[in-house]
């Protein structure tokens, strides 16, 4: 029987307290501290196994650094940072010191999502992936809409493709506070080696909340819905296609598998705890963490260029 893995856990907003509460039910390990701005005080402490960083955005890398520098497994949550040279600071330090690094994609451990991703294996060709994230609110003083949202989208569209874009085009609008860099709706488009287009639609002023990927091929079309009661949906059978100027009419059948209902916040938690325990990369390792935000990056420099396309540097 292994000893219970202890843990500082950093960051009381909405989802730092989501996470505290489900590692409290977790018999794997024990919240020996919590901590918000007097995290440093954590440093000189001889009985932490890891660390859980659910802090600000764009204070990521300030407060996981130090930990990481311990040599301490840690827990970032998304967007690992909010630049690529930050990215690559973190990266640096886990191997530099052996500090085992997951980064919080928490959808790549929703058994709908993972259902998906299998059915999209025989869906055809992969020809067109779009992601929704839609929410009203919360409004953050550090970051867009797209840096908020999109994290979730792309850690998808990059595991489902297995392969890395090689460019961006983005565009963002800023409604409720104009003339900043802080948009409210963003939009980016994602071009893939292989033709695969990836659409990600992102907006902070939505009345109704959307955590949508429609994967279309070229035999089906795959749909992983989290805000829907029946998350996932397969269409057997591609949509209306084109033999030169005619319109070929079809209408697919829809089906509705199963999948485990197991949470996926606490699907995430018992995987981060298992890299605690054995020192090995998780699926989403601080490298899965820096594409993303090279991604952003890119996608950032793209809405300031008015949505012309921006090669993705790594």
């Amino acid at each position: 029987m292994h000893k219970p893995i202890r843990l500082a856990v950093i960051g009381s907003g909405r989802w730092g307290k989501n996470i505290l509460k489900t590692l409290e039910t977790l018999p794997e390990c024990i919240v020996a501290y919590t901590a918000t701005r007097e995290y440093a005080t954590l440093l000189s402490k001889d009985d932490i196994d890891a660390v859980v960083v659910a802090t600000p955005g764009s204070t990521h890398v300030q407060v996981a650094l130090p930990f990481i520098q311990k040599g301490l497994p840690t827990f970032i949550e998304k967007p690992m940072t909010t630049t690529i040279a930050e990215a690559k600071r973190v990266v640096a330090a886990g191997k530099k010191h052996k500090a085992p690094i997951f980064v919080g994609h928490i959808h790549l451990y929703n058994p709908a999502y993972l259902a998906v991703k299998n059915l999209a294996k025989t869906a055809g060709k992969l020809l067109l992936m779009i992601g929704e994230g839609a929410s009203n609110g919360p409004l953050r003083d550090d970051m867009s809409a797209m840096w908020d949202w999109a994290p979730h989208d792309l850690s998808m569209m990059l595991d489902i493709a297995g392969t890395k874009p090689t460019g961006v085009e983005a565009w963002g609008v800023s409604v409720l506070r104009p003339k900043t860099r802080l948009h409210d709706f963003n939009y980016m488009k994602l071009t893939f080696p292989s033709g695969l287009v990836g659409v990600i639609h992102s907006s902070k002023i939505s009345p109704e909340k959307r955590r949508k990927l429609t994967i279309v091929g070229s035999k089906d079309s795959v749909i992983y819905d989290d805000t829907a009661e029946k998350k996932v949906i397969v269409y057997k059978g591609m949509g209306p296609t084109t033999r030169g100027k005619t319109i070929i009419p079809n209408q697919p059948q829809a089906l509705f598998p199963a999948y485990s209902s197991e949470m996926s916040l606490t699907e995430e938690l018992k995987a981060f705890l298992k890299m605690v325990r054995t020192k090995k990369a998780p699926k989403t390792g601080a490298l899965d963490g820096l594409e993303v935000v090279a991604i952003l990056e890119a996608a950032e420099k793209s809405i300031s260029l008015g949505g012309k396309l921006v090669r993705i540097k790594r």
